[in-house]
């Protein structure tokens, strides 16, 4: 829907709420970026998120000071490979961001905005 930015910087991920398991609800990973949009953020992890979780996301974006906080939904997942299933080698998770007064979801829209004029 967006205009990807491929990446492979460094994100940590909080789950808040998560109805398909809630023994993740509080937990928090440390993640890596492989690509970022206006709208949403792809990302690898060790474990599956399963989805429909909604989560916190700390974006650490290499040639920027400081970190974006934002809010998110994961709208899909699927095995790293997609190899045998018994042999999940990581996930790749994407998340559709979401508005809220009190993320950082407008500078992020700023920065993709002065990123897809370079």
């Amino acid at each position: 829907m967006h205009a990807r930015i491929e990446s492979d910087d460094r994100l940590f991920v909080q789950v808040v709420l998560s109805a398909a398991d809630p023994d993740l609800v509080g937990s928090t990973v440390s993640c890596r970026a492989l690509n970022l949009s206006v709208g949403g953020i792809q990302f690898r992890t060790d474990g599956a998120i399963p989805n429909g979780a909604l989560l916190d996301l700390w974006v650490d974006i290499r040639n920027r000071p400081g970190k974006f906080f934002l809010a998110g939904e994961v709208r899909w997942m699927r095995p790293v490979g997609e190899q045998d299933p018994d042999d999940v080698d990581g996930w790749v998770i994407g998340v559709q961001l979401k508005s809220g007064a009190a993320t950082d979801i407008l500078d992020w829209r700023e920065f993709h905005a002065q990123a897809n004029i370079r």
